[in-house]
């Protein structure tokens, strides 16, 4: 009966715990990318689920080497999973849908 509870109680601690770190999948074209200042790069990614604009925050050197080179462009179609964090959507990945 002990290692019943104990299941149980890790059981539901992984799912709680899960549920905070849950980041969100989004596929749709960019309509608009801006540099910023700092190197970074700030996306607006049309949601193709809800058809809602979706702003990120690319910061990661894999991406932003894809944008610098223009490897990623406006009209492309992305596959991204991002992160609210601090009121912005911080991108943790983004990929071309055909690849890249």
């Amino acid at each position: 009966m002990k290692k019943l509870v104990s299941v149980v109680a890790v059981a539901a601690i992984l799912a709680v715990a899960s549920l905070s770190f849950a980041a969100t999948m989004m596929r749709g074209p960019i309509s608009k990318i801006v540099k910023n200042s700092d190197g970074t790069y700030t996306v607006t990614v049309q949601d193709s689920a809800s058809g809602k604009n979706v702003v990120l925050q690319i910061s990661d050197s894999l991406t932003v080497n894809k944008l610098n080179d223009h490897r990623i462009v406006n009209g492309d179609d992305v596959k991204v999973k991002y992160e609210q964090k601090g009121g912005k959507n911080i991108s943790e990945k983004f990929l071309k849908s055909a690849g890249c």
